[in-house]
C-alpha cells in the first residue's frame, strides 16, 4: 500500500480573525492511501490550534511515524482513509446515509449589529431555517435584537460564546437575550462544571462544545447535567466511529446532538454529512463552511441550497478533487 501524506494550506475569502492573531489560510493534512490496484482512499487531519490547542506540527509527527500519543485528529485522518479506501474498492458509501440532504446553519459572526442582520436576512432569502450567532461582546444584545428582528419569529437562532463568560457574566447576558427565542446558548463557559451551574440558572437550553471530544466526554456532561445538547466534532473526536459513539451515548441519554467542524476540508465534512445522516441527526450540523475559501477545492462538495447540504453518495467518501485543484493548494508533499 503506497501511503502520502500532504500539507495543504487554503487560502480564506477574508482572513479569519481569532484571539491569536489573524489567519490568512486553513492549514490541513491529507492522508493518502493507495491500493495495488490503483484505488485511493482519503482522511483528513484538520488541528486548528487557535481552537484546539493542537499544533498541526504533532499531527504531521504522528502520521509521519513519530513516536509519542497521536493526536485525535491524527487519529481521525488515519481510520477515515482506512474507511475511504475500503468503501470505494466495495462501491458504497463510506457510512449508511439515511437522508439525502441535512439542514445546516448560518454563521454570524460578532460584528456591527446592522451588518450582521443584514447578512442574516440574507440568509433568510437563501432559505437557511437556522442561524448561528457569535456572542461575547458587550453589545450581544443589540446585535440579538438586531437578527431577530432581521429573520422575523420562526427560524431558530442559537448562540455562542466559545466559553468565553464567566458562570455570572453567561448568566447575566443570557437573562439579557433569551426573550428572542433562542435554540440554546452554545458554550457560554470553558468547563463542564461551569455549564451545569449556568444551566440551573437559566430556562434556555445549554449546548455543550468544546469538553465534548468522546463517548467518555457525553457521560461526564450527563453525569454532571451539564447541557441538553451536545456539539460533536468528528476530527477532535478522533475518527467516525468515535464520533458514532460520542452521537449514541447522548442519544441513550436522551440530549439532542449534532456535528460540526473547525472549517474542515471537503473530505472532513463529507464525512461528518455522512455520520450525521447515518445517526439521523435531526439538529442543523455546522457544516456549511466551505465556502469560507477561496479555492477550487471548495467545490469539491456541492454549495448549501435552501439551508441544506447534500449528502454525498460515493463511493467512499463521494469526494472527487482533481489533481490541478490540489496542487493548488499544497504546500508541501511530506512522503
Amino acid at each position: 500500500m503506497k501511503r502520502t501524506l500532504l500539507r495543504l494550506a487554503i487560502p480564506f475569502r477574508r482572513p479569519f480573525v481569532t484571539s491569536g492573531g489573524v489567519v490568512a489560510a486553513r492549514e490541513l493534512l491529507l492522508l493518502r492511501l493507495e491500493h495495488a490496484d490503483g484505488v485511493s482512499g482519503f482522511g483528513e487531519a484538520a488541528p486548528f490550534e487557535p481552537y484546539d490547542g493542537v499544533p498541526i506540527e504533532r499531527a504531521v509527527a504522528a502520521l509521519s511515524g513519530g513516536a509519542g500519543r497521536r493526536p485525535p485528529q491524527a487519529r481521525a485522518a488515519e481510520e477515515i482513509a482506512r474507511l475511504d479506501l475500503q468503501a470505494r474498492r466495495d462501491g458504497r458509501p463510506l457510512a449508511e446515509p439515511a437522508k439525502d440532504a441535512l439542514p445546516v446553519n448560518l454563521t454570524l459572526g460578532a460584528g456591527p449589529p446592522d451588518e450582521v442582520a443584514a447578512a442574516a436576512r440574507a440568509g433568510l432569502r437563501d432559505g437557511y431555517a437556522c442561524f448561528k450567532l457569535k456572542v461575547g461582546l458587550p453589545d450581544d444584545a443589540d446585535r440579538m435584537a438586531a437578527v431577530r428582528d432581521s429573520v422575523g419569529p420562526w427560524p431558530a437562532v442559537r448562540v455562542d460564546a466559545n466559553g468565553a463568560w464567566s458562570v455570572d457574566q453567561a448568566v447575566q447576558s443570557i437573562r439579557a437575550i433569551e426573550d428572542h427565542d433562542l435554540e440554546f446558548v452554545e458554550q457560554p463557559c470553558a468547563t463542564l462544571e461551569e455549564l451545569a451551574e449556568v444551566r440551573q440558572r437559566v430556562s434556555t437550553p445549554i449546548a455543550a462544545d468544546e469538553p465534548i471530544a468522546t463517548a467518555e466526554d457525553v457521560e461526564l456532561a450527563i453525569e454532571l447535567e451539564a447541557c441538553d445538547v451536545v456539539n460533536v466534532k468528528l476530527a477532535g473526536s478522533g475518527g467516525f466511529g468515535a464520533a458514532r459513539r460520542a452521537l449514541r451515548t447522548a442519544r441513550t441519554a436522551g440530549l439532542d446532538a449534532f456535528l460540526s467542524s473547525t472549517m474542515d476540508g471537503p473530505w472532513g465534512i463529507a464525512a461528518a454529512l455522512q455520520l450525521a445522516a447515518a445517526e439521523n441527526v435531526s439538529l442543523a450540523c455546522g457544516l456549511a463552511t466551505l465556502d469560507l475559501f477561496d479555492a477550487r477545492i471548495a467545490a469539491a462538495l456541492e454549495a448549501p441550497r435552501r439551508g441544506t447540504l447534500k449528502v454525498p453518495g460515493g463511493p467512499g467518501l463521494g469526494v472527487t478533487v482533481e489533481e490541478d485543484a490540489l496542487e493548488e493548494v499544497t504546500v508541501e508533499v511530506l512522503g
